[in-house]
């Protein structure tokens, strides 16, 4: 038997000290408490009718009728039930109603240029966030009526130009997502915005010298793999820290006394003493050197000393963990763990998967990383099922035709590594290392080109995990002369 409630705490929550929005037969509730029973949707387990739960029976949440609660949550102007936001309307009743305001041109109506943004913002499922977008962006709203009165064109340049871009960068993807805008690469953009802000500091000839760096390898490198369809987030990443460790190293030699024309091969051996990540700066070097921004000096390759690898104990035991109900990842970042510790595949690479890539059977579940499909058995296959059933990101307008495995918070686009990255270290799991014991497991029992045509690895990484494993030496001695019959003891 539960213990009396004071009538100061929520009969919910047990909270005091709080606002009270209502109270209902149970007791009183609080706004935190009536916010979440007033957003529930589902099937009644009264009345087994699917509509708003706001209420409790036998502690499980049941529709208004069922609990007794004398209100009528349906919105008076389109029926649905729902928590009422503004008297007698719900919450995209309202939201069309400042859409309408903000998207109305000079003659009064929706302007029709702006009308396919107006519609995936208006019938988006989750509503609340989008108000709450525009209640917390007023430069965005400033935008958007502006753009709607032809007041500001309707081009790249009203963003790029705008005294808070950043603000209103939201807006220009969910513009580009809709066909209002061109598709923009937004990556190189950023880029080149940040190499602006990173080299204001600098020393005149050092930024001038890394501005002709990144512009004829990273700008380069950027336009043609976005050409090809092939630039990813990790070009952009991989770019800025190569540039940042560049300007380091230009630095380093200015500290001690030397331009680029007189640097040393005593400065460079002096700087790769420090962080493994100094040797990033090598690609600049062999650039300067080849183009006689320095003088013709030898910046070798950094030799990892160890390559981080878990045990396959380890590795069952993070996968049997991937199963457990209360296991506190969300379903994507289990689904992204799956498809490591199974497959070896990286994240960065996962975070990229589209959804043709997976076919589901009422067995299994069939992945395919290229041509080649497997699948993936049962009991593996329920953690792809849940992840499948709650995509996450679709209940707004951030995905006008959703091809993603993984979709991510930006209009668009996919998850981005990173996130998926500290989830999974956060919950314990050695990234590297469990690629790393995942590959060694299946080269062991396929032939490592096998494993490379079907995971999208070159047939040298394959072979490289099956000879760390020991297979080599294995397949000598299955293969060595027998001492009595001088037949091979191999039973291929």
């Amino acid at each position: 038997m539960s213990r009396p409630r004071s009538p100061a705490e929520c009969v919910r929550c047990g909270r005091t000290g709080v606002r009270f929005a209502t109270t209902w037969p149970e007791g009183r509730i609080c706004r935190r408490c009536y916010q979440r029973a007033t957003r529930l949707h589902g099937t009644c387990p009264g009345c087994h009718v699917n509509r708003l739960l706001p209420g409790l029976l036998a502690e499980e949440p049941c529709c208004v009728d069922c609990a007794g609660i004398p209100k009528d949550f349906h919105c008076a102007r389109c029926g649905r039930e729902d928590e009422p936001v503004r008297i007698g309307l719900c919450a995209h009743c309202c939201l069309t109603d400042d859409l309408t305001d903000l998207f109305t041109d000079t003659h009064g109506h929706i302007n029709p240029t702006m009308l396919p943004l107006f519609t995936a913002l208006t019938q988006q499922a989750h509503a609340r966030s989008a108000r709450v977008w525009l209640i917390v962006n007023p430069h965005t709203k400033a935008l958007i009526r502006d753009l709607s009165r032809g007041v500001a064109p309707l081009e790249h340049a009203t963003f790029t130009g705008h005294s808070h871009p950043s603000k209103v960068a939201f807006l220009r993807e969910l513009c580009v997502e809709h066909g209002l805008l061109d598709p923009v690469h937004l990556d190189i953009e950023r880029f080149q915005t940040w190499l602006d802000s990173k080299l204001a500091g600098a020393e005149p000839d050092d930024a001038r010298l890394l501005r002709q760096y990144a512009r004829w390898v990273h700008l380069n490198r950027m336009h043609h793999l976005a050409t090809t369809g092939q630039l990813k987030k990790g070009t952009f990443l991989s770019a800025k820290q190569s540039t940042t460790v560049a300007l380091e190293f230009l630095r380093h030699i200015r500290d001690r006394g030397h331009s680029p024309a007189t640097c040393t091969q005593t400065d460079i051996d002096d700087w790769l003493i420090g962080p493994t990540t100094r040797s990033l700066a090598r690609g600049f070097v062999r650039w300067s050197v080849s183009h006689r921004h320095l003088p013709s000096l030898e910046f070798p390759y950094r030799v990892a000393k160890a390559e981080p690898i878990i045990t396959q104990q380890q590795r069952l035991d993070h996968i049997t963990r991937l199963l457990s109900p209360t296991n506190a990842l969300d379903p994507d970042e289990r689904a992204a763990a799956l498809l490591l510790l199974l497959y070896g595949q990286p994240l960065v690479r996962i975070a990229q998967m589209r959804l043709h890539q997976l076919t589901a059977t009422e067995t299994a579940i069939i992945v395919a990383f290229t041509g080649d499909v497997l699948t993936i058995p049962s009991p593996f296959d329920r953690v792809i099922r849940e992840h499948l059933a709650a995509l996450p990101h679709q209940t707004t307008s951030a995905h006008r035709d959703n091809q993603w495995l993984f979709p991510g918070g930006r209009p668009g686009q996919h998850l981005h590594q990173g996130t998926l990255m500290n989830k999974l270290r956060n919950a314990g799991v050695d990234l590297r290392g469990a690629r790393n014991a995942s590959l060694r497991a299946l080269v062991l029992e396929l032939p490592a080109p096998v494993v490379a045509d079907s995971l999208n690895y070159s047939y040298q990484v394959t072979d490289k995990h099956r000879q760390n494993t020991g297979a080599t030496f294995a397949d000598y001695v299955s293969r060595r002369p027998s001492p009595n019959t001088g037949t091979s003891t191999s039973t291929a």
